[in-house]
């Protein structure tokens, strides 16, 4: 197998000595870390923004190449129907192999949640492969049909580029962490042309810390990256520039009076249960398929797109006889398949709903098969694990739950535009399926340009990011973090912890014991060195847990016992140790949920012990953090 992994960390890793000597130079010149961040958050601006736009361009491709070429060519809507889940089906197993290729197999964890991840853990080193991972994964299954939306991948990529930048400069883990979510603010400014939300997206969702230190290079990387996408879009089409995804003028009133916010309230309810519902089902899809033993978990991608394809099956079947599906976006348009924007334009779309467009027959009947059918594609797309984000579907649920509401109030006598309830649909079921009510409401605002959704929006997308936050806990992005035992913990105050790692602070001696001594030789020690906790190591030297203070005092109120016991039978053996690229976050966990005075820390190799981290020192970082 090639070793990308390994050739990766070889093509950005810089010769020391020379990131040494750059550094010092620009310390003499009066130039400090935090101003040279400025620099480099600008560069991951470019490269992110190239790196968008790329990304968007093969997506096309495969799009207009393979799959609308074949749906259209052998009429894969028509009498050749039951073959159009093998076009995503493809696709997912193309995902398997780059996932192989690369290393990474079926992990548990993919997308946004491994960023996070590397956030917490890491302090955002991440792979220097995941860049390349993410654009040819997830381009082949949005370009194939898999139901998927293509921006979180960009904000991976964007990610990617911070890390590389980051490694690259050799600068310190805090700052690589910042660099990281520049990269992620840089990609969704760009292609949603909301450099706004995408800064809120980045400190909201994944860095959570919304410090002066780290909101000022985000900002400039959201900027640079949205201007230098405009202008690529306008060096390509002749001066005309172009977003992923734009709303048009938004012809429907959009009603904020008094009377008519209620119904937002309702709107928002609705859009939080079919996040619940989105996200139960790509939580547990993955899992359904580990049950069956015959499939190989290399195939599960495949077969979640093969399934996600008989959605689309079954929704043209049922819907043969309306236009809408037809003239969405040409002859080779599945509305539920890939981002599904069109469907979602359609919807926005007031002559939709007033008979003014011939060509389109929206119902609520209509709406809601399209926003179920959505549902079911995108947990089989992504729940099996086919490559891609939620946003995309989260807006087409929103737009098509939205649009099916606002009927529904029209049947019941009420003047209503059903299309603005679908335009704040949109923003209420992404706001709530991130847990990121501010990001959604200034998204929904970015994209419009139209201030009379202020208020619908935020009463819906508050009312949905509580429904789902009292359901789930969770969003959709820490829920796989979750699983392994990884808390993310509140955006207030832990900021402060994420910024510094294990390996920033004074570690206090650690006393060892072995398994096999007497608890009796452990109280001469202690009371001989005045040492309280005990790290446990096997000959071999490995971690096997910790002899805590609270346990030698036990045994000293009962001395005629201590000769009978050994270590390795009172040890806590469920306390994992620390290592050096923590986050005090991880430690501040790990005192809280097995209230321990000290924590082992090991150093790279996972066995040597580097000392011990005092709950008391933590909280003195803590507080100068917090400080400053």
């Amino acid at each position: 197998m090639i070793r990308l992994e390994a050739l990766g960390r070889r093509v950005v890793r810089m010769p020391a000595v020379w990131r040494l000597r750059v550094l010092q130079q620009l310390a003499r010149w009066g130039v400090r870390e935090e101003t040279l961040l400025i620099f480099m958050a600008a560069a991951v601006g470019f490269g992110a923004a190239g790196a968008a736009w790329l990304f968007e361009k093969i997506i096309d491709i495969l799009q207009s190449g393979y799959f609308h070429a074949l749906v259209t060519r052998f009429d894969l809507t028509g009498k050749w129907l039951l073959f159009l889940p093998l076009l995503p089906a493809v696709g997912g197993l193309a995902v398997s192999v780059i996932r192989r290729v690369f290393g990474h197999g079926h992990s548990p964890l993919h997308g946004l949640s491994s960023v996070l991840l590397s956030l917490i853990r890491e302090r955002g080193r991440l792979k220097h492969t995941l860049g390349a991972e993410t654009l040819l994964s997830s381009t082949l299954t949005i370009g194939t049909g898999g139901s998927a939306g293509p921006e979180a991948p960009i904000a991976i990529i964007g990610s990617s580029v911070g890390s590389i930048v980051a490694a690259l400069a050799g600068i310190s883990r805090s700052s690589s962490a910042t660099l990281v979510g520049c990269g992620a603010a840089a990609g969704i400014s760009a292609v949603f042309d909301a450099p706004i939300a995408g800064v809120l997206f980045a400190l909201e969702v994944m860095l959570r810390d919304f410090s002066v230190k780290t909101f000022t290079p985000i900002v400039i990387s959201a900027v640079i990256a949205t201007t230098t996408f405009h202008g690529i879009h306008a060096a390509e089409h002749g001066g005309v520039v172009r977003g992923l995804f734009e709303i048009p003028t938004h012809g429907g009133a959009v009603n904020s009076s008094f009377s008519e916010l209620p119904n937002y309230v309702l709107l928002g309810l609705v859009c939080g249960l079919l996040a619940i519902i989105l996200s139960f089902l790509m939580e547990n899809v993955g899992h359904w398929f580990t049950r069956i033993k015959k499939i190989p978990a290399f195939f599960h991608p495949a077969l979640g797109a093969f399934l996600s394809g008989l959605c689309g099956v079954l929704l043209l079947i049922l819907l043969r006889e309306a236009l809408f599906v037809r003239d969405a976006a040409g002859p080779g348009y599945v509305p539920i398949f890939a981002s599904g924007y069109p469907t979602v334009l359609q919807a926005l779309d007031p002559a939709a709903y007033s008979g003014g467009n011939a060509a389109v027959g929206l119902t609520i009947g209509v709406l809601v098969l399209l926003c179920i059918s959505k549902i079911l594609a995108t947990a089989f797309t992504l729940g099996g694990g086919g490559s891609g984000g939620v946003f995309a579907p989260s807006l087409f649920v929103g737009a098509t739950a939205g649009g099916a509401l606002g009927l529904m109030l029209r049947e019941l006598g009420l003047n209503v535009q059903p299309s603005a309830y679908a335009l704040v649909g949109m923003g209420a079921v992404l706001a709530a399926i991130i847990q990121a009510p501010l990001m959604g409401i200034i998204l929904l605002f970015e994209l419009t340009r139209n201030y009379q959704v202020m208020l619908p929006i935020m009463l819906a997308a508050v009312s949905a990011t509580l429904l789902y936050r009292i359901v789930m806990g969770e969003s959709i992005y820490t829920v796989p973090l979750r699983k392994i035992g990884v808390r993310v913990g509140a955006a207030v105050g832990m900021g402060a912890l994420r910024r510094v790692v294990v390996e920033q602070m004074q570690l206090r001696r650690a006393p060892v014991a072995k398994p096999d001594e007497t608890l009796a030789d452990i109280v001469k020690r202690s009371q001989a060195t005045d040492a309280t906790d005990f790290v446990v190591l096997d000959r071999g030297g490995n971690y096997l847990g910790l002899l805590t203070g609270e346990d030698v005092r036990v045994v000293m109120l009962a001395p005629e016992s201590a000769p009978l016991l050994l270590v390795g039978e009172v040890i806590r053996s469920n306390v994992p140790p620390l290592k050096l690229t923590d986050t005090l976050e991880v430690a501040w966990d790990l005192f809280a949920r097995h209230e321990l005075n000290q924590l082992a820390v090991l150093g790279p190799d996972g066995k040597r012990v580097e000392g011990m981290l005092a709950r008391g020192d933590l909280m003195r970082r803590y507080h100068e953090e917090m400080g400053a």
